[in-house]
Parts: C-alpha cells; structure tokens; sequence
C-alpha cells in the first residue's frame, strides 16, 4: 500500500510541474500514421552469405560496387609476432561526399598518415578517400573482421571472429544505421525523412533525428540503452536553437531530472537560462 501511494504521489507531483510537462512534449512526432521503414526489410543477397562462404572471393569486379568504381588500399601494424593488416578499397577525391547531419558513422582513409579514420570533422585540404566496397581486418593470416562499406558508412553484413574462426559478433547495416533502426517519412515515396530512431539489439541506441518537412534538423540527441542521455536540442525550421534540454549522462540515472537549460524565440533572442534568476 505504502508503495502504491509512493507512485500515486510521483504520479500528482510530475503531473503539476510545468517543465516536466514541456519536456515530455518535446520531440514528440505528431502524426496518426508513420510512414516506416523497418531496415531488415531492405536486405539484399550480400546479407545471405553463408559464414562458411566468408573466406571466398566472389566472381565480380571488387574495385565496383554499387555501380562505382573504388581503388584498393591497405594499412599495416606490427607488433612483436602478430601484424594486424587491413584491406579496402576508398573512392577517388571527384567521389568524395560531406557526411550528412545524421550519419552515425562516416570512415575513411588518410592517404597522408596511411590510416582509417572514424570522423564527421574533415579537414579541409586533407587527403582522403572515402570507404567503398569491401573491408577484411586480419591478425597474420586470420581474418578477424569483415564487412562493406557505402560511401564512407558501413553498410550491409559485418562479423568478427576470433583466432579460432568462431564467429563472436554479425550485425547488418543499412548505409551507416544498424538493421533494426526505424526511418519515418512524410510522403508515401518515403523521400523526406520525419524522423531517425536508431535501434541496436532492440534497444535504442545511438543519435536520434527528428525533421521539419523541409529536411531541416528538428531535434536531436543520444539515446543509450533505451534512455534520452547528456544534450538534447529542438530546432525551429529557419535552423535557429529552440530549447536545450539536459538529460543524465548516463542511462538508468533516476537520482538526475532532466532539465530545460536553456530557450531561446525563433529569432535567436535567448527568453530563458536556468542558471539565471
């Protein structure tokens, strides 16, 4: 009994607090029927490839994939008896593309320092080839990891696997978003994005996106464990900060409130800052 009343009194105190109220009104998508795509519903046969298969070169051109042609490259680390040695193909400079707001990952190959790089902050003048086609990771003769990447995102089927070919970890992408993220669209031709829920392993996990109809970023912030975790920021369609909103920095936290630090009107005139009085 004593519990019920706990959370009937939770329930009146949440319930009569304005801020908390604002907050679970933000980034709530208002529409009747999501227009949804579900990413393991755009396979293709590349997903299907038996793992026993993984070690045999396919009879097509490696350098093409996706109708674009790609150069080969590899990178090489010794130490002591083990040399860990990574092979790929990256595209041309008249290829390159800028990683979109909302790539959760965006790798490529610094011709000059001769290594992978993980980074959305590309400097300029830097010389870069964007990952295309297939990777394979090995440790000697040991393939340790495999998989493809499109345009610099990681995309279709990857694996890890030990020393001893014993398959550790697979999970399927779809242009940089693991396969069971959620994309939902304004239009039936599924052409303009409303919103980006990244889902791993069932969980929420990764960079949420929301849209205005223009494709400009509504909302965005991390998701970790199915929990809203550090910054999150709501847009107004002219691309000006709306409202800042801090959440706890790490998932399950239920000592932190999450807070509106901060707001601002669509004219770029701050109307509210929690640290002032």
């Amino acid at each position: 009994m004593k519990v019920y009343l706990f959370f009937l009194c939770s329930f009146f105190t949440i319930s009569l607090n304005a801020q908390d109220a604002a907050i679970v009104d933000l980034f709530k998508v208002a529409y009747d029927t999501p227009l949804t795509i579900e990413l393991n519903d755009l396979n293709s046969s590349e997903d299907h490839e038996p793992l026993e298969e993984i070690k045999k070169i396919k009879s097509v051109n490696p350098n093409v994939y996706y109708g674009i042609k790609s150069k080969k490259g590899f990178t090489k680390n010794v130490k002591g008896k083990n040399a860990t040695t990574e092979l790929f193909f990256f595209l041309s400079p008249e290829d390159f593309e800028d990683p979109t707001t909302f790539d959760q990952n965006f790798y490529y190959f610094d011709r000059k320092k001769k290594k992978i790089v993980n980074s959305k902050n590309i400097p300029k003048n830097q010389q870069i080839g964007l990952l295309h086609g297939q990777y394979v990771r090995k440790i000697n003769d040991q393939i340790i990891e495999k998989g493809y990447y499109y345009k610099g995102k990681k995309h279709m089927r990857w694996i890890l696997l030990d020393r001893n070919d014993i398959l550790q970890n697979k999970e399927i992408y779809w242009k940089g978003w693991t396969q069971e993220s959620l994309l939902r669209f304004y239009d039936k031709k599924r052409t303009h994005l409303r919103e980006v829920i990244p889902i791993h392993f069932g969980d929420r996990q990764g960079t949420y996106y929301a849209f205005h109809s223009d494709g400009v970023v509504a909302a965005t912030g991390e998701y970790r464990f199915n929990e809203k975790i550090g910054m999150w920021k709501e847009y107004y369609p002219n691309k000006k900060l709306k409202r800042e909103i801090k959440y706890p920095n790490e998932p399950y936290d239920r000592t932190t409130p999450a807070l509106i630090t901060r707001e601002w009107n669509d004219k770029g005139t701050l109307i509210y800052d929690v640290k002032k009085p």
